[in-house]
């Protein structure tokens, strides 16, 4: 009891808020003055929680506060109901009452995981004071639950350690961190910050280029990393730095600002240095790393697939592996040799080939030319084609494709189109898209999806003439060097078989980790879809969605038993930490005052986000929320809001929960069925219930 009396003299001394009758709770017993009888007083509460969730979930706010209120009335020591009401309140912004609810529960339940919350509570509010003193003195460290909870606690005491210029405290609380091996991406930042106040700047570079490798999403940091090595005195590699934040999107004008500086200032930088250094370059001495492909039988029902690769091309260097010919309308306009380089290039309009001996214009640039050979398993090699645009893995590579090109022209560039058969396509998607080393029953489920997905979405990007893109869009496609014997096996053994609902393909979407649950169609999209109904991969039948906002809450915080879990965990659970220029870069609000949740779906995904600025307000669906605070794995997630002293926010925590939009097959999940002796016909029953697995073909 010296604890508690501890926290209500300490909190009230240093918040100046003293809470009116709160020793009336304290003293209560239950069971005192009750006018209802306990049945019936259950009965009330059940009924008002129930009304509660579906209110927080749709963020009825108000009517979920009274509802929680009423409950309260009735039972003054009910801890969960005080939880979620404090959840309620940080999902409003109104981080004051949230706080003094989380004081109350504090106080009432004298629990580890309750003061650490109230600590963060302060924090957010800026009492750096107040949060510091519960977490450094009012926490035994002997009863914390568990690793997650002690990292916690150790973080948000570096945080405020940093910020009070604590540095050698901070400094040993870095060590406890580090020592606990978790969520390392976010420890590196925190060392970048100390590193950064004690002057060490290069070493801040350092500190920050491991977070990202430790944690890729978060592109934005080169533009961090350039300011420390700036500090360093490391101008070029400054430079660079730059360069890739430019490249990635981020802070573009500041970006462009320091590139033209450093330009102007080392003009071996510019752009024209670069080019003639490429000039010196003789792109028909470069050697093609081709990749012996086993034959396949082509799928006579299925028309070959157009797979957009690359557009905006000016130049195209590629090999065939075997003689070819470009036709246009019929007829040949060139024909090639096997295993030889050949250069693609825009001349004034027209559409020129070179081997490096002799130019040939093949004909005006707006038209579509096939090129294609005749040989049997014939496959063609690209050089230097970009891929993943605007996606944090965004790069160029050389690669090789099984089928055929197409250049399909413009009016000052051209895209590049792979034609190719339905089962040569499944070969490199299937392990571009799951683990080839995952169990045999989850690689034969993801062809079956794949497949369906492919199928079901032909002419998606018709406009741009070609039916599928090669990013995550549709599907990673990213050829040959992609294809695995494990995977290719799969894909052969469940040849043709696509998943039915009534007479027609599905939508056989998947994403990578749905964090223990997936979500209903209509709540993520628009659409409706019988079979995309949301699915449980939780191994604790206690976990009944939709949770109640404080369960929802240590759902999405701690690490719970689940089939999503037991393979790709780091993508289960996650924490980062969002600085708000990102988010005033990306949403050109000005200065953040706050971010609300608008809408969840029963999963706890968030569908609706607002974010309140100097300068208006934007709201946001489920697939924009992820772009605009940074490039999130998900948008399950929650999050805590810390603001500067001047009630401006200063960055967001956020606790996150899978990889992907959470709709239809959850991959991960589907490994951990397999390994659990599931197969790949049960797998894909649980993900989209009421289907059948049939055999396709041109009539249906």
């Amino acid at each position: 009891m010296k604890k508690i009396f501890r926290i209500i003299i300490i909190s009230a001394f240093l918040t100046g808020i003293l809470i009116p009758g709160f020793s009336y709770y304290i003293n209560q017993q239950p069971g005192a003055n009750i006018t209802f009888s306990q049945e019936d007083k259950e009965r009330r509460v059940s009924q008002y929680s129930a009304e509660a969730v579906d209110a927080y979930y749709d963020a009825n706010y108000r009517s979920a506060i009274n509802y929680y209120e009423e409950i309260l009335s009735l039972d003054p020591f009910n801890l969960a109901s005080r939880r979620s009401l404090a959840v309620i309140y940080n999902e409003k912004n109104d981080l004051v009452s949230e706080n003094r609810e989380l004081l109350k529960t504090a106080i009432l339940s004298n629990q580890t995981t309750d003061i650490i919350e109230l600590a963060i509570s302060f924090y957010k509010l800026n009492n750096k004071q107040a949060a510091h003193y519960l977490l450094q003195n009012m926490i035994e460290t002997e009863q914390i639950e568990s690793q997650r909870v002690a990292y916690q606690r150790y973080y948000y005491l570096t945080k405020i350690q940093l910020e009070l210029d604590k540095f050698s405290e901070a400094e040993e609380n870095l060590n406890n961190l580090e020592e606990l091996n978790i969520n390392l991406a976010q420890v590196y930042l925190l060392r970048a910050e100390l590193n950064q106040n004690l002057g060490n700047y290069y070493q801040a570079y350092i500190d920050l280029n491991n977070s990202y490798q430790a944690d890729r999403t978060q592109s934005y940091l080169f533009r961090e990393m350039a300011l420390m090595l700036e500090k360093a005195g490391e101008n070029v590699k400054a430079y660079q730095h730059w360069q890739r934040s430019l490249s990635f999107d981020w802070y573009r004008d500041e970006a462009e600002q320091r590139i033209n500086y450093y330009q102007g200032r080392y003009p071996y930088l510019r752009p024209e240095e670069d080019e003639d250094e490429r000039d010196k370059i003789d792109p028909f001495a470069l050697e093609a790393n081709w990749q012996e492909i086993e034959k396949l039988e082509t799928d006579a029902e299925v028309e070959r697939l157009r797979i957009g690769l690359s557009s905006e091309n000016r130049t195209l260097l590629f090999q065939y592996s075997d003689p070819f010919s470009i036709v246009y309308q019929g007829k040949v306009l060139f024909s090639g040799s096997g295993r030889k380089n050949y250069l693609l290039e825009i001349d004034n309009g027209s559409l020129t080939i070179s081997d490096g001996n002799q130019t040939v214009e093949l004909g005006r640039l707006e038209n579509e030319y096939q090129i294609y050979s005749e040989a049997d398993n014939s496959s063609f090699f690209v050089y230097n084609v970009e891929y993943g645009q605007g996606y944090f893995w965004q790069d160029r590579a050389n690669r090789q494709y099984r089928g055929n090109m197409i250049i399909k022209g413009s009016e000052n560039n051209f895209t590049l189109i792979n034609k190719v058969d339905l089962t040569a396509y499944l070969l490199s998607v299937v392990p571009s898209e799951i683990y080839s080393t995952w169990p045999e029953e989850s690689l034969k489920a993801q062809a079956v999806a794949a497949r369906s997905y492919t199928l079901s979405n032909l002419g998606r990007h018709s406009s741009d003439g070609y039916d599928l893109c090669s990013t995550v869009h549709c599907a990673a496609y990213n050829g040959v060097a992609n294809e695995t014997p494990r995977t290719s096996q799969a894909v052969l053994a469940t040849r043709k078989e696509s998943v039915f609902y009534g007479d027609q393909i599905i939508q056989a979407v998947f994403s990578s980790n749905s964090g223990g649950f997936t979500e209903r169609s209509d709540e993520i999209w628009v659409a409706d879809l019988p079979y995309l109904r949301g699915a449980n991969q939780m191994k604790d039948e206690g976990f009944d969605f939709p949770l109640e906002p404080a369960m929802l809450k240590a759902w999405i915080k701690s690490n719970p038993p689940s089939y999503s879990r037991d393979y790709n965990s780091s993508s289960y659970r996650w924490q980062t930490k969002i600085p708000v220029s990102v988010i005033e870069d990306r949403t050109e609000l000005g200065k953040i005052k706050n971010i609300e949740v608008l809408k969840r779906a029963k999963g706890g995904t968030i569908t609706s986000l607002r974010i309140v600025g100097e300068e208006g307000s934007m709201d946001y669906n489920s697939s924009q929320i992820r772009r605009v605070l940074g490039g999130l794995r998900s948008s399950r997630f929650k999050f805590d809001s810390i603001m500067d002293s001047s009630g401006y926010l200063k960055e967001l925590y956020i606790y996150g929960s899978g990889w992907g939009h959470n709709l239809g097959m959850d991959q991960s999940a589907a490994a951990g069925m397999a390994a659990d002796g599931w197969d790949y016909l049960q797998i894909i029953s649980h993900f989209y219930p009421g289907v059948e697995i049939k055999e396709y073909n041109g009539a249906n």
